[in-house]
């Protein structure tokens, strides 16, 4: 965004550090940081007062499914409240020409057909979202937004991300956690997950659709509702991530054991199936970049390695990139 000459506001409950500063670089003096959130309407609606943003991508919420599990309340109080809290200062407000939400796939119930467009059912006579307590926050926080737009004219597009993977991201899905600990040249033993497996999105495509979702002309849209995906068919395996790792990183010493945890088989095992982003290309007009997960996580590596010199590291020798 800040490439493209937009003035870009982030509202977060903490400024950015670490590795995500360093990312941005230089791009973090164009980019105004105010600190709240967005259970509080009061502290929101300041913020929006003050910044007259004439777009918003909301993406706060939590991913600690064990948490969110053991602690449901936070799910209606952040992720249902927040969007919610979004939604009503952009109709007090106005000014604001569209709002892309961030939900997720975990709004599915389990799957019943492939691929999966975003007609497929969220929930039935006899299931709910395979997400659990998650899923729920986010399936309402979709019906909210569907009946903001509808009773208060409001332009609203919601997203459904799939398996963000890319440096940064850090949401336990596998990927990052051997591809990087390879780069730094650590032996790396996940005992479980090795079986799942998932439609993988590089975080590139994640942005680049979400940029395309908040420009795009709304006339273009016979949706409001996408998946921020890659579209692989066939899925891709945590036991085929770690050998593609091993192929990337000679001689690293990374494994990942077949077995599903109670987690992964009550949630990741009931939503997960070739995703239809044919949608995506047709009416938000964005390419899938990374559909292959070889380049993908080529990309990955390669900005890793960036980040691990910009430290004083020297990162593991890699196998040379075909042609």
């Amino acid at each position: 965004l800040v490439d493209r000459g937009d003035r870009v506001v982030n509202f977060d409950m903490f400024p950015r550090s670490g590795p995500l500063a360093w990312l941005l670089g230089d791009r973090e003096k164009a980019i105004a940081f105010e600190k709240g959130d967005v259970a509080n309407l009061t502290q929101l609606m300041a913020v929006m007062r003050k910044h007259r943003p004439d777009k918003i991508a909301h993406l706060a919420a939590s991913i600690d499914m064990e948490s969110l599990d053991s602690y449901p309340m936070q799910v209606y109080d952040s992720m249902l409240g927040g969007t919610i809290n979004v939604l009503e200062t952009m109709r007090l407000l106005g000014g604001v020409e569209r709002l892309v939400n961030f939900s997720s796939i975990g709004v599915l119930a389990p799957v019943r057909y492939q691929p999966i467009d975003c007609s497929h059912p969220v929930l039935l006579a006899d299931s709910g979202t395979a997400a659990g307590i998650y899923g729920a926050g986010k399936a309402a926080g979709e019906a909210f937004c569907w009946a903001y737009a509808d009773l208060f004219a409001l332009d609203v597009v919601s997203l459904r991300p799939s398996a963000a993977y890319g440096f940064l991201t850090r949401n336990g899905i596998y990927l990052n956690e051997l591809l990087e600990g390879a780069l730094r040249g650590e032996s790396v033993r996940l005992p479980h997950g090795g079986a799942l497996a998932r439609d993988y999105t590089h975080v590139e495509d994640i942005a680049g659709i979400a940029v395309a979702a908040l420009n795009v002309p709304a006339g273009r849209l016979r949706h409001r509702c996408f998946y921020a995906a890659s579209g692989m068919n066939p899925l891709v395996t945590g036991t085929e991530i770690a050998a593609i790792v091993r192929e990337m990183v000679p001689g690293a010493n990374v494994e990942i054991g077949p077995e599903l945890t109670p987690m992964i088989e009550r949630y990741d095992l009931r939503m997960r199936g070739v995703l239809d982003v044919q949608p995506v290309e047709e009416q938000l007009g964005y390419r899938i970049r990374y559909r292959d997960i070889r380049a993908g996580m080529r990309e990955h590596a390669d900005r890793y390695c960036e980040y691990l010199l910009a430290q004083g590291k020297q990162p593991a020798r890699r196998a040379a990139s075909p042609v």
